[in-house]
């Protein structure tokens, strides 16, 4: 429309104010590498925050599998019992964790402050439902991990044969790296693409989207071709800021964010089932 307004003064001869396109495409070089270094960096950190929590769900499941690998032998009452434990605290830690990477005070607590073992997050009234209400999601990260390392150690108060110490330490490696990786993710969310360089990139395509058809306009001998340009040159570059927007918080609720809910749901009933007694095994199959 401001094309075909800009074209319609200058052919009247009511008012020209067109100017060469010359200035012009030196700032559109700048606009050009301003937009596609926004979207590239959104683009690293979608993927960066998908390999985190990649990491993080592998590390999870790897601890079920190996604690399960470790004591299918033993089906006494002391191991099953054992094999609930940790099945408990590994869905409890799972939830928590959704929780510190999604709510953005939980995030920020856990990533810049040193919490004890014996202090909990404050709640952020997220409501629940289903599974996640069985337990307290106020509980911190580092809390939950305290205890399920010490559940592991205990091993050999429940079973029969006690794991050796390379079982044992296999199973504190993988909860180590499940901690880790979750604070580096905390890290990351608390971490927004900065907020200058974005302020920057939108006011240069601005500025530069608005002038256009004025540079365009004063070389035009037909008040067709350059509105058609104008609409392919503005859908282009601001598409381009559009899907940078969308790709900044990997960790939200848009429906090109990470399913975090949903991936951990799984991971949940694969650490059930991986933890399950061989009594509940054996009655399901019946």
């Amino acid at each position: 429309g401001l094309t075909i307004l800009v074209y319609h003064l200058k052919e009247q001869k009511i008012l020209n104010i067109t100017f060469p396109i010359d200035g012009h495409e030196l700032l559109a070089t700048m606009v050009a590498y301003l937009v596609v270094s926004r979207v590239s960096a959104s683009y690293t950190r979608f993927w960066e925050a998908r390999s985190l929590l990649s990491i993080a769900l592998q590390a999870a499941r790897q601890l079920s599998v190996q604690a399960a690998a470790f004591t299918n032998k033993d089906q006494s009452d002391g191991a099953n019992l054992w094999r609930t434990m940790i099945k408990h605290r590994m869905t409890h830690l799972m939830y928590v964790m959704v929780q510190v990477i999604k709510v953005e005070d939980k995030t920020y607590q856990y990533v810049g402050t040193n919490q004890d073992l014996d202090k909990t997050m404050t709640s952020s009234g997220t409501e629940v439902s289903g599974a996640e209400a069985e337990y307290d999601l106020s509980e911190s990260i580092p809390a939950i991990s305290y205890a399920l390392h010490k559940d592991i150690v205990r091993h050999k108060d429940f079973l029969q044969e006690p794991l050796f110490i390379h079982k044992e330490l296999k199973l504190h490696q993988l909860l180590m790296d499940f901690e880790n990786t979750v604070y580096e993710m905390s890290k990351f969310a608390a971490t927004p693409y900065p907020f200058p360089t974005t302020q920057m990139t939108r006011i240069f395509l601005f500025v530069w989207m608005f002038s256009l058809p004025f540079s365009l306009v004063y070389s035009a001998k037909e008040p067709y071709t350059t509105p058609i340009l104008m609409f392919f040159i503005t859908y282009g570059f601001f598409g381009l800021e559009f899907v940078s927007i969308e790709l900044d918080d990997p960790f939200g609720e848009d429906d090109n964010d990470l399913a975090i809910d949903d991936l951990s749901k799984v991971i949940v009933k694969g650490i059930n089932d991986d933890l399950r007694s061989k009594a509940y095994v054996e009655k399901s199959l019946s």
